[in-house]
């Protein structure tokens, strides 16, 4: 009888632990369902040293727009307001310490003017 019960519990328990080494071994390990309408929530902080590259493309290519004469005086206007902001971006990921909170902040600033330049090289082309 207390074999049986022995058996019986280590079926349950095989039965019941399968499913989590199932989805241990799937690539990107075990999902945690997120509530309808909340959105992802960033797992990670962006890269200082990426965020710093792009922003230094970002002020070359402001600098190389600038002087290339195919911009109107509207679009001069607005790479003269966005390359100062771009270079104080590549200041401030240039500093040796970088709090996260600010790492973030600078990561949404960053990617708001990579969308304006990306406007902007698209009324050139």
């Amino acid at each position: 009888m207390a074999q049986r019960i022995l058996i019986a519990l280590s079926m349950l328990s095989i039965f019941l632990a399968a499913p989590f080494a199932a989805h241990a071994q799937m690539p990107g390990g075990v999902q945690v369902p997120q509530m309808p309408g909340t959105g992802s929530l960033p797992t990670s902080l962006p890269s200082k040293d990426s965020l710093l590259d792009q922003a230094k493309g970002m002020v070359s290519d402001l600098t190389s727009m600038k002087s290339s004469g195919k911009l109107d005086a509207a679009q001069t206007k607005q790479v003269d307001g966005m390359l100062p902001k771009a270079q104080s971006l590549t200041s401030e990921l240039e500093k040796p310490q970088v709090p996260p909170n600010k790492l973030t902040q600078l990561a949404s600033s960053l990617s708001d003017l990579q969308k304006q330049l990306a406007t902007i090289k698209g009324l050139i082309k």
